[in-house]
């Protein structure tokens, strides 16, 4: 269950196949965030980490602003 918790599904019922999509995303940014952290602390470059993380979220966002509800980007 803890796995679900590191993932960020929205309150409005979708299709299977959106779902599988908001977890790809999520997972995505939870990878890439990682990433972007650990090059950031052993002080390597990040600039292509870091945009990849960025466009990551701006992603993740836009899909929850388009097929989710409004109060799931306040979570």
């Amino acid at each position: 269950m803890i796995s679900l918790y590191l993932f960020h599904v929205t309150a409005v019922e979708h299709s299977e196949s959106l779902l599988w999509t908001f977890l790809t995303c999520n997972a995505f940014v939870v990878v890439a965030g990682i990433v972007f952290m650990y090059k950031l602390f052993t002080q390597k470059t990040v600039k292509i980490a870091g945009i990849l993380f960025g466009l990551a979220l701006a992603i993740n966002y836009i899909l929850i602003a388009i097929f989710g509800d409004p109060f799931d980007l306040l979570g």
